[in-house]
């Protein structure tokens, strides 16, 4: 697998000859492709049916279902992992929004209190004011 995502196929079926190392015989080797499966891994929704399709025409009828259900299985997972992000992310919106709405609070609350606090100031100087009036009064 390239860095950028691509695939490397290596379709090169014929047998691979090592070179020789001295007093080791030349081995033949048949070259594998290293990439099997690998499209499973990469599937995305929209080349599921196009991997289904390959997959059944290329193997036995019953690989081919196993093919299908791994593919299958490979297409609800994704839909899951996809279906929670959505899910995380609507859930991380919800908890901002209530953020920014208890921080509101907080300060429509503050300013509240600031206003009550000044008219308690306010009544209470009234009030000794008017003790004291009634005091000399008396």
């Amino acid at each position: 697998m390239l860095v950028n995502g691509a695939n490397v196929q290596n379709n090169n079926t014929g047998p691979i000859s090592q070179s020789p190392v001295p007093g080791n015989p030349v081995v033949s080797i048949p070259a594998t492709n290293l990439n099997i499966g690998m499209d499973l891994w990469n599937a995305s929704p929209a080349n599921a049916e196009a991997t289904k399709l390959r997959h059944n025409q290329s193997s036995a009828p019953g690989a081919g279902e196993q093919w299908m259900q791994q593919d299958d299985r490979e297409l609800k997972r994704q839909k899951r992992k996809q279906s929670n992000r959505e899910s995380a992310r609507r859930s991380r919106l919800r908890k901002q929004a209530e953020c920014e709405e208890l921080q509101k609070r907080v300060e429509a609350l503050g300013g509240e209190n600031r206003t009550l606090r000044e008219e308690l100031q306010k009544l209470s100087e009234e009030c000794e004011k008017l003790t004291s009036e009634n005091n000399s009064i008396k």
